[in-house]
């Protein structure tokens, strides 16, 4: 019987066990405002999109919609099931009014969760007008209990007459999506303005963040990069500016004071990373995120030729998918030949974890990185200033799909 004799090679797994990742809309993107937004199916997508700016609230872009004949709805699928993944949670959502087909009387902003042929909407408290300004509502993730639907201090949850309560739960738990509108009055001529919908932390957070991580199987460690969005840093006398601390969820903590953190686990375990926000001694909020690495070996003792997989054979099958992903374009390498950094240059149809592994011709992992990115055109830096010269297969793997692609390195 032939044997075969390894030794004993670790390197590491990205668990990559990520909090559910918030959907966000802030309609920013100067090429497509409007994202994973579309018009309902017929008949009822008929609204004219546009984009404008700035919204006085962040001075971003937002997003316009414009009344047409008919139901006018406008629907993302991102925030299917948000019931489940964010309860406790909130839905924020922007919005202005600028033409309200002559209704004539205050208007309350409302936005939709789906379920097929099923809805249920929040409506806000605060009424608006043609022109009367930008406001900012948070609608609680909650599920309706003993008969009451849920409710806040912005708002309240409604559903159409004949629904219960059960059937309230079964759309916000199982929401195939959201939806927004213009539609006003019999007349097709309002517009309104949405932006920022995105599911937050109810408690008034001022700030998001984003961790990237990136496992390395050169140096056996794990790496935490963790940027602050949208930090509130600058204070004025009745307005106590924000501080942030980062606890790395392996017994040390850092002060945020620079752009942006990293951290090195040389352990394998699962982590959680927690920003804490604090005015003054006030906790203001804290945001949370999970990951896990752990390290894994070749068997070093005697083992069947039948039971071990030859590099060789996977590689073959990863050069198969490198040459029909080469056909197809999915991904982009830039620069390739690379010497020091890659931008791994991808498209994505909506918001979601994305994975790249870079792999030697031996079949071995040399280096993995992950990051939660939005839709569109993206693109993930690898440093290869540690690898050798020579020839890899980069690996980018997200819910939809996996493409690979061959990358030259010279130094």
């Amino acid at each position: 019987m032939i044997r075969m004799y390894f030794l004993a090679i670790y390197f590491l797994l990205g668990c990559l066990a990520f909090n559910a990742q918030a959907p966000c809309s802030d309609f920013n993107d100067p090429n497509n405002p409007a994202g994973t937004w579309t018009p309902a199916p017929y008949p009822n997508g008929n609204v004219a999109v546009s984009a404008g700016s700035p919204n006085s609230l962040d001075g971003s872009q937002y997003l316009i919609l414009d009344d047409l004949s008919g139901g006018s709805w406008y629907i993302n699928s991102d925030f299917k099931n948000i019931g489940q993944r964010f309860s406790g949670q909130c839905l924020y959502f922007d919005y202005y009014l600028e033409k309200d087909g002559g209704y004539g009387a205050p208007i309350h902003p409302t936005i939709y969760i789906m379920l097929g042929n099923q809805y249920i909407a929040f409506v806000a408290n605060v009424t608006v007008t043609p022109g009367s300004g930008w406001v900012r509502v948070r609608a609680p993730i909650a599920n309706c209990t003993g008969g009451t639907l849920p409710s806040n201090s912005d708002g309240t949850w409604t559903m159409p007459a004949g629904m219960t309560c059960a059937d309230f739960n079964n759309v916000m738990n199982n929401a195939t999506g959201l939806m927004i509108s213009p539609d006003l009055t019999s007349s097709p001529s309002e517009r309104v303005w949405y932006d920022n919908i995105c599911v937050k932390s109810c408690d008034g957070c001022t700030a998001d963040f984003k961790l990237q991580t990136s496992f390395s199987t050169v140096t056996n460690t794990a790496d935490a990069n963790l940027t602050i969005i949208n930090p509130v840093l600058i204070s004025t006398p009745n307005n106590p500016g924000s501080t942030y601390t980062v606890n790395w969820g392996d017994g040390t903590s850092s002060p945020y004071i620079v752009s942006t953190l990293t951290h090195s686990y040389t352990n394998p375990g699962t982590y959680t990373i927690c920003v804490t926000e604090r005015k003054e001694k006030m906790v203001v909020c804290t945001k949370c995120f999970t990951f896990c690495y752990s390290k894994a070996s070749v068997p070093s003792k005697d083992v069947s030729s039948a039971a071990v997989k030859s590099p060789q054979i996977n590689m073959e099958a990863v050069a198969k998918n490198e040459l029909q992903a080469g056909e197809q374009k999915d991904i982009s390498l830039v620069p390739n030949p690379a010497k020091s950094y890659v931008d791994v240059q991808t498209t994505l149809s909506k918001n979601e974890l994305v994975s790249v592994r870079l792999i030697d011709l031996s079949g071995k992992v040399v280096l993995e990185k992950s990051e939660n990115l939005n839709s569109g055109r993206q693109s993930i830096k690898l440093n290869t200033e540690r690898l050798v010269q020579g020839t890899y297969i980069v690996e980018v793997k997200s819910n939809s799909k996996t493409s690979t692609q061959k990358l030259l390195i010279s130094k």
